[in-house]
């Protein structure tokens, strides 16, 4: 005897006890009459969900599932005690029965007897509980409470993306019926956050109004509300891009909320942006009414435990850019602007604490992107404030502005959005003649990364010009990322890359003499200027080597590959015993420097055969390493015919250790192994045919 999802059940069990909850060794018994079937249509999904009982002597068999023609599949249920009754409401994927007595929601509990069982009313008593203080906020009842805990640990324990599909609809609506509470409710506010990256515009404009309302005095307020309404703005870009042509009566309901919402910052803004909650909500509304994409941080399931899907991928918490054939509401331009004005006419109070600082940047970005003219104004007032024009020269407040920890994030910040013409203006009044203190200063040094980031070419120039003889005093204050980010503004600018090389070099004690060029690899990876440790002797001269790689020493041999002429990196690679070129590939950072050598336009076909021909004998190790694979399945991608096969030939005496392995699984599946070891000339045949056919005849490589 089997309950739900094969649970087996306990002998002497009733046949009236319902299906068996994940999670819950107990579940209340469902009263009804034995050996009778219970189902309820899932709203538009054309699927009946059954709960069913049958009687027996000292045991019974009860399961439920989903009905699809005369295939049943079977799942677990989520069940709630209504209130004042004795009975257990099966929510089946989040929907209650129609025997159960009508929900009371929060607000009405607070408010006495008026009725809010439609959107509407759920409005009117948003705005009523609302009016009503902090101290009043609605709280969910028992059986509400106790229904989003359990819909919260069906998301943890795990749904398909079919089941999810079905789920995700009836709990919303669930929410949007329950009112103010459940945002507002430890379990019903994460789920939220789960389900509305989810939500169609329709249950968007159900769900989003009553969370705008009441300011600072309602959920926007809130530890959990706000999160719940971060996340149904960050819907509202993706929804509105979904439902181009139709849903008009949902857009209007969408973009009425987030326009009251607008009002309610523009007039208390400060107040917003210093709250430790609001200022998320503030950040969330900037780039909705910009149609700026978010941070894309991925979100894991509610509780922080690890998604145990079974095919639903996690999802990107962060405001997605407006889809390809929508456009943003004419309102959203108009609102941003007002916006603008209230940032600019309240800038010294944005200033501080961290949380006004991370509204004025994410306006200044927001801005950038929309490319409105409030734009420069705010920019120009930024840095007015925090930097304005220095009494002599010999002090500069923008370097004072840059040491200081609050205001250098400003300062990036705004120095991201100026334009070509203003980044000079501050370079030559301000920075000029100061550049070496400003990248040894531990805080410091990131301004100065940020205006490389975006500086034109003769201020690169002039940096490189100041900065570069003493490249080797920020590498020895642990700053590289000042040498990354010249490299990479030199990059952008060919003209200087000669210049950028020689200063590099004379950096880490390699340009002269020439023939120190072959260990250059080396030491650029592992950070290590030549002389700078015991291992270096006085007298000796380093020998091409490879030790420990760290991240910014990968950065700097990318952009040296991507330099007009790679040639002194290529030989130090070419100078590294062939087990090094190996270490190189299975190395975290350094694999990204096997793709820069795959993928460079300016690497010569000849160099890149000659490095490719030296992890001969080490692809075993490579297909069966986590790095080394990805590596494999590069070269593999960029190789010719002949390369393929001499590859497959060296593995396919391999190919039991390759199946051992689930790296090796894959690159034995992207080699076809098994068609190579059995139909040579036909695997051949395939690799030698155009793209398109061997897309078409890729069946065969299943076979």
């Amino acid at each position: 005897m089997a309950t739900a999802r094969g649970v087996p059940a306990a002998a002497g069990e009733s046949s009236s006890q319902g299906p068996r909850i994940r999670g819950d060794p107990n579940p209340p018994p469902v009263k009804g009459p034995a050996g009778t079937n219970r189902s309820r249509s899932l709203r538009g999904a054309g699927v009946s969900v059954t709960a069913q009982g049958s009687p027996g002597e000292g045991g019974a068999e009860g399961h439920a599932g989903i009905q699809r023609g005369n295939t049943a599949v079977p799942f677990s249920l989520p069940h709630r005690t209504v209130a004042g009754g004795g009975q257990t409401a099966l929510a089946l994927y989040g929907s209650r029965r129609p025997s159960s007595p009508p929900f009371r929601s929060p607000a009405r509990r607070i408010l006495g007897k008026r009725h809010v069982s439609s959107a509407m009313g759920v409005r009117r008593a948003a705005r009523s509980v609302a009016r009503l203080g902090p101290r009043l906020r609605p709280r969910l009842e028992p059986d509400a409470a106790e229904y989003f805990r359990r819909a919260l640990e069906t998301l943890q324990e795990g749904l398909s993306a079919e089941e999810l599909a079905l789920f995700a609809p009836n709990v919303l609506a669930e929410a949007a019926a329950a009112g103010l509470g459940v945002a507002l409710d430890p379990g019903g506010s994460r789920v939220l956050q789960a389900l509305l990256p989810q939500a169609p515009l329709g249950m968007l404009g159900r769900v989003l109004p009553p969370l705008v309302v009441g300011g600072l005095g309602g959920p926007a307020g809130h530890p959990l509300g706000a999160r719940v309404l971060e996340a149904a703005l960050e819907r509202v870009l993706p929804a509105l891009g979904e439902a181009v042509g139709q849903a008009e009566e949902a857009m209007g309901q969408a973009e009425e909320a987030v326009g009251q919402l607008a009002a309610a910052v523009r007039d208390d803004l400060v107040a917003f942006a210093q709250h430790p909650a609001g200022s998320f909500v503030v950040r969330a509304l900037l780039r909705v009414l910009g149609g700026a994409p978010g941070a894309g941080v991925p979100q894991l399931p509610p509780g922080g435990v690890e998604l145990k899907a079974k095919g639903v991928e996690l999802t990107l918490k962060a405001v997605e850019a407006v889809a390809e054939g929508a456009e943003l509401p004419p309102s959203f331009p108009l609102l941003l602007g007002q916006l603008a004005e209230v940032f600019e006419e309240h800038l010294a109070s944005l200033l501080s604490p961290a949380s006004a600082s991370l509204c004025l940047q994410v306006a200044l970005e927001v801005l950038h992107h929309s490319q409105l003219p409030a734009c420069s104004r705010l920019c120009n007032a930024l840095i007015g404030q925090l930097a304005p024009p220095s009494p002599t020269p010999a002090e500069s407040t923008l370097v004072w502005g840059l040491q200081d920890p609050e205001h250098s994030r400003l300062l990036e910040a705004a120095m991201a959005v100026a334009g070509p013409q203003r980044l000079r203006e501050l370079f030559h009044q301000q920075l000029k003649g100061h550049l070496r203190g400003v990248a040894a200063h531990r805080v410091a040094n990131h301004g100065l990364q940020r205006l490389l980031d975006h500086a034109p070419a003769d201020v690169v120039g002039e940096v490189l010009s100041e900065l570069g003889p003493a490249l080797a005093e920020p590498l020895a204050c642990g700053h590289p990322g000042v040498l990354t980010a010249l490299l990479s503004a030199c990059r952008r600018h060919p003209g200087l890359q000669q210049e950028a090389l020689r200063c590099l070099f004379q950096a880490f004690g390699c340009w002269d003499p020439r023939e120190r060029r072959q260990a250059c690899v080396g030491l650029l990876a592992g950070l290590c200027p030549f002389g700078g440790t015991d291992k270096h002797m006085e007298g000796a001269e380093p020998e091409p080597s490879l030790g420990p790689i760290t991240l910014h020493g990968s950065l700097l041999l990318q952009h040296l590959l991507h330099f007009r002429e790679p040639g002194p990196v290529l030989a130090g690679l070419e100078a590294l015993p062939h087990p090094a070129l190996a270490a190189l590939a299975r190395s975290p950072p350094g694999s990204r420097v096997w793709d820069a050598l795959l993928t460079s336009p300016t690497v010569p076909t000849r160099a890149r055969r000659r490095l490719l021909r030296k992890l001969k004998g080490h692809f075993l190790s490579l297909a069966c390493h986590r790095n080394g694979s990805r590596v494999l399945d590069a070269v593999w991608a960029s190789a010719s015919a002949p390369a393929r096969a001499a590859i497959a030939n060296e593995l396919a005496s391999q190919h039991q250790a390759l199946q051992r392995d689930p790296h090796g699984r894959g690159v034995a599946r992207t080699l076809a192994l098994d068609l190579f070891c059995r139909r040579r000339r036909l695997w051949e045949q395939l690799q030698a045919a155009p793209n398109r056919r061997r897309g078409l005849l890729e069946p065969l490589l299943e076979d």
